[in-house]
């Protein structure tokens, strides 16, 4: 039997009341094999919707300067001798997962997008040992809800790339693994590996209206992290009053008087709750401002994005 996911019990709850680089030479495994670095090929420039992108050494030393950058930040240590594969994010999204991993061990993730006008956007990121489109996460929800065999080697997985490469990265939190077999399809949380109960490819809620400016981490950042905490513990999320908090500002203000606050986001058209522990936020002094979630790990997600698509609550 298939288990009962958290979207489920949420239901359950609330109901009561009323494109470039290509997939990398290596993955890393559960042995713990260390991956090589990724290579990445150049665009195809005969493809006529293909925007003009900056050249492959650009996206590679792009990533390589955001990991050094971040690795000098609290709760970054582990990205500091970290190796990283690029995978490539749905079709005609231009964007990337950047899975990095040190001695055999997954250490977080990046999620990047093409700019039109040149250079790349760092769209999220996060820390831990579950990072966004990890396979190691998918391979073992995809045994638990007995959608692949048990008998399934890790190593033979991660080499069906039929089934492993539909990543689809929709929006702030919209990510999910599209999964086809015997006949049906299948959609999973990318960051935690729950079953989803979606029919259809999830669409994006909002457009992003910075997302054709580069990512500038110069200058290093002002943040703010802490303990994690169960939102399940206190509800008031559920029949409370949202928060007014329309910037970084008033965020932090929030924070201040407020103490735990609650980032609730509704998806897949209002399907699934979703509630996450606030942990804080990253601000960039020349760049953009990362409101920090606590999701399996770590998740700072774009801040403006963000509070466009959710609430958060005392």
């Amino acid at each position: 039997m298939k288990s009962w996911t958290t979207w489920t019990a949420t239901c359950i709850i609330l109901c009561s009341i009323g494109f470039m680089p290509l997939h990398t030479s290596a993955v890393d495994n559960l042995a713990g094999t260390s991956p090589t670095q990724t290579q990445v090929k150049e665009p195809n420039t005969a493809v006529t919707s293909t925007p003009d992108m900056a050249s492959t050494a650009s996206f590679g030393s792009t990533i390589s300067n955001w990991q050094a950058t971040l690795a000098k930040e609290a709760g970054f240590a582990g990205w500091l001798n970290a190796r990283w594969n690029s995978y490539p994010l749905g079709p005609g999204t231009h964007g990337w997962v950047i899975i990095l991993s040190d001695k055999g061990q997954e250490v977080g993730y990046m999620i990047v997008h093409a700019v039109d006008s040149g250079g790349f956007r760092l769209t999220e990121y996060g820390t831990g040992p579950s990072p966004l489109f990890s396979l190691a996460t998918l391979y073992r929800s995809l045994i638990q809800q007995e959608l692949i065999p048990s008998t399934t080697s890790y190593d033979s997985f991660v080499q069906n790339e039929k089934l492993i490469n539909s990543r689809l990265y929709m929006d702030t939190l919209t990510s999910v693994w599209k999964i086809v077999q015997g006949g049906e399809t299948y959609y999973l949380d990318a960051k935690s590996g729950e079953l989803l109960p979606l029919t259809a490819d999830p669409t994006p809620r909002l457009v992003d209206s910075l997302a054709n400016r580069p990512t500038d981490l110069s200058g290093g950042a002002r943040s703010l992290v802490r303990p994690a905490f169960d939102p399940y513990d206190r509800l008031p999320w559920i029949e409370g009053t949202p928060l007014p908090v329309t910037s970084l500002p008033e965020l932090q203000i929030a924070m201040e008087q407020q103490g735990d606050l609650t980032y609730v986001t509704l998806l897949y058209d209002e399907l699934v709750t979703m509630p996450l522990a606030v942990l804080g936020y990253q601000q960039w002094l020349h760049g953009d401002n990362y409101l920090v979630l606590d999701h399996e790990g770590p998740r700072y997600v774009q801040l403006d994005a963000s509070i466009g698509l959710g609430e958060l609550y005392p």
